[in-house]
């Protein structure tokens, strides 16, 4: 039986594996100082992923290159945050009021060691240009790593530094796409060519709500049937369906053949057993009360109103 801890450490797991399935590889999940088989699993995973951010891409180069991320930090005497760059919002997913006036060292992993002595770190990474190891905390607990740089800022006033890191990420089309996008004012991220496998889970999603619309007038199959039916794996399609319509596959399914009736019920003068009938359901009873259930009026009153 597994303990609290370890139930919590295994939502995170599941989460990560999650973040990976919808090709998302540019995070790692933090190591805990335990020899525990759950963290041989995360080491396992944050190898795998290292890997597939290499592989997937190398697969279409001509789509896909190598780039280099930069956030940048300013920082106070007491190394607390002064201002940051826009987009460390969008990696890191902190709002502003837990990152201004906070000291640095609240979203730095363990691994980021930041010596005692910051003059000689900020005179030796501006004279030597000497970069270190920083690791940041993502506020799922995922790990965005980089190279480091940090300088002292020559100023008249207020001692202050820079922290400035890099990382290496693979992107691909959706750069360009994202610059003509800011011109005309569109929004399309992500776009369709962020990565292959990230590509394969939208048609997949998009097959799936396709053949769930399409049957909105029976009771659908068993995931196993649906997953062979749609080209994907049962674990598979439950996360891409969940995290795309917010819903289980069924649980759409039935709102979206109770909708269907509503408007029948409105719209038409269909007797309420052959609309119950069309939209799938068997038994008029299970009609009944899924409709009350969803729209907390019979379907009698619905049309009367």
């Amino acid at each position: 039986m597994y303990s609290r801890n370890s139930q919590d450490r295994l939502q995170e797991i599941l989460d990560f594996i999650t973040e990976i399935t919808l090709g998302n590889y540019t995070y790692t999940l933090s190591l805990k100082n335990q020899k525990s088989e759950l963290e041989q699993i995360v080491l396992s995973l944050n190898t795998m992923v290292e890997e597939i951010d290499t592989s997937v891409h190398q697969i279409n180069f001509e789509k896909s290159k190598e780039v280099t991320e930069n956030i940048v930090f300013t920082l106070d005497h007491n190394l607390h945050i002064i201002s940051y760059s826009d987009n460390v919002s969008t990696i890191l997913k902190y709002p502003e009021r837990d990152l201004i006036n906070k000291p640095i060292k609240l979203i730095l992993s363990e691994n980021t060691k930041l010596p005692e002595d910051i003059y000689e770190l900020s005179t030796k990474s501006f004279e030597q240009n000497l970069p270190f190891q920083v690791s940041l905390l993502h506020t799922n607990g995922y790990i965005w790593s980089g190279y480091g740089y940090f300088h002292r800022m020559v100023s008249k006033e207020n001692l202050t530094y820079t922290l400035s890191i890099f990382k290496e990420v693979y992107i691909n089309e959706r750069m360009n796409t994202n610059m003509l996008n800011q011109q005309t004012g569109a929004h399309s991220y992500p776009s369709e060519y962020r990565s292959l496998l990230l590509q394969d889970q939208r048609n997949l999603g998009k097959r799936l709500h396709k053949y769930v619309t399409k049957r909105l007038d029976r009771k659908l199959k068993k995931l196993d049937v649906i997953s062979r039916e749609v080209g994907g794996s049962t674990s598979k399609i439950k996360i891409i369906f969940k995290r795309a319509y917010g819903e289980t596959i069924y649980a759409y399914h039935l709102r979206k053949r109770l909708e269907k009736a509503y408007t029948l019920l409105k719209d038409t003068s269909t007797p309420i057993n052959e609309i119950a009938e069309e939209c799938g359901f068997k038994s008029f009873s299970h009609f009944s009360r899924s409709f009350k259930n969803k729209y907390h009026m019979t379907a009698t009153q619905i049309r009367k109103s």
